[in-house]
């Protein structure tokens, strides 16, 4: 699979500029003049296409460069379809430009593809395009399906998927399944994604259900987050006879004072310490570079353990061996309410709290705790990596007294800055 992207050919020019389209794939680059032209002000250089402006006719030029992207991809895989090898840089380039331009047809037939095969296709795509965290949720939207016809007899396919399917796949995920609501969205979202793909890429011409009205609607679901209080107590805890969960108990608390993710605070080691007084990793998931102080707290654990922090394990065992910690505290044998969606009912129910915690309760309880001691969101959002604040506003779970302590210690502040 290629990458196709989009640049000017003269991007500092003061007028009028060629757009060229740039398609790459193993090791191997083509180039092609769109006959599109853009003065350098009204282009956006990150996302590759014309400004939204009254100046200029944005919505057709962006139509047309979709249109070409989608199009070199095509007869890309064409090749590789029909003639079972990779096309050479001038056979590509003057394929697309017979079949674009000049409105040529170079394939005497062209070769529908499964439901199945446009899932891993598009799975190699993500890859390709730097996105590989994307490709498993694609894999297990897959398994879903194969799972759905495996347990029903359902012959699914893209001429299957109608209003029955959807309604029959959502039951069965929710019912069978008992997946979480917010897991059936993102299942339901990603299968559709397939099917505006295939569409794109001509593999089929419809499909017989309406997709404006094909996802179902998003939940959020109740998390919880620790009070300073509660995390004291994981930190008070004595577990030098048991260095199994010893060693869980400091990577969580990892997590509880940096704000990182599972996947980068669980293999967080000295080769992420800079200078003595910074943590700096590349996150595992956006690929962004993450740099934050080096918190006295943090420095403890490494120090505990001479630099050598224990080795990760797989998130399926951290978690289980987190709540057997959690367990351990008398403050989180508490019931807790939370509201839970059973079976697309949101219901309340009562667990101890022990039982509600995971890995990305880490998360949580660092942004809450800082929240409540007054840190911007903004600042926050440094250590956590969180490019949206409203995303990060979600993590808050602050509750009426601790806001109540928040606006006190932030008034306490102002006065202070204000000298009164």
């Amino acid at each position: 699979m290629g990458h196709v992207s989009f640049v000017l050919k003269e991007p500092k020019s003061a007028k009028k500029t060629s757009i060229v389209l740039i398609f790459r794939y193993n090791n191997e680059t083509v180039k092609i003049y769109t006959k599109q032209s853009i003065e350098p002000i009204f282009w956006d250089k990150s996302k590759q296409r014309v400004k939204q402006s009254i100046k200029v006719d944005y919505a057709k030029t962006n139509a047309l460069l979709n249109e070409m992207d989608s199009k070199i991809l095509e007869i890309y895989n064409m090749v590789l379809i029909d003639y079972d090898r990779r096309p050479v840089p001038n056979e590509l380039k003057n394929l697309f430009e017979l079949e674009y331009f000049e409105m040529k047809p170079q394939f005497s037939k062209r070769k529908t593809k499964l439901l199945m095969e446009v899932f891993d296709e598009y799975g190699q795509r993500m890859i390709s395009e730097n996105k590989s965290s994307s490709a498993p949720k694609y894999r297990q939207a897959k398994q879903s399906l194969l799972d759905f016809s495996k347990e029903t007899g359902y012959n699914v396919q893209f001429e299957s998927i109608t209003n029955e399917f959807r309604n029959n796949f959502i039951y069965f995920l929710r019912h069978n399944k008992k997946y979480a609501e917010t897991t059936i969205h993102r299942r339901i979202k990603f299968i559709k994604t397939i099917i505006l793909y295939a569409l794109d890429c001509g593999y089929i011409t419809g499909v017989k259900v309406n997709l404006r009205k094909f996802n179902i609607p998003d939940v959020i679901p109740d998390k919880i987050a620790l009070t300073k209080y509660e995390l004291r107590e994981i930190e008070n805890l004595n577990l030098s006879k048991n260095p199994r969960l010893d060693k869980i108990r400091d990577r969580f608390l990892i997590g509880c004072y940096t704000g990182l993710r599972f996947s980068d605070f669980i293999r967080l080691n000295k080769t992420h310490i800079v200078d003595g007084k910074y943590i700096e990793i590349k996150q595992e998931k956006t690929k962004n570079f993450n740099t934050q102080p080096f918190w006295d707290k943090v420095k403890k654990i490494f120090e505990k353990y001479n630099y050598e922090l224990p080795k990760p394990v797989s998130e399926s065992n951290f978690n289980l061996y987190l709540k057997e910690v959690c367990e351990l505290c008398d403050s989180l044998k508490k019931e807790q309410e939370i509201k839970e969606y059973e079976l697309g009912v949101l219901k309340s129910v009562y667990k101890p709290k022990f039982e509600l915690i995971t890995s990305h309760t880490a998360r949580r309880t660092f942004v809450t705790l800082k929240g409540e001691q007054g840190m911007a969101l903004e600042d926050i959002a440094i250590a956590t990596g969180h490019k949206n604040i409203k995303t990060l506003q979600t993590y808050m779970k602050l509750d009426a007294k601790q806001k109540a302590d928040r606006l006190a210690l932030v008034n306490k502040n102002l006065l202070e800055k204000d000298g009164k």
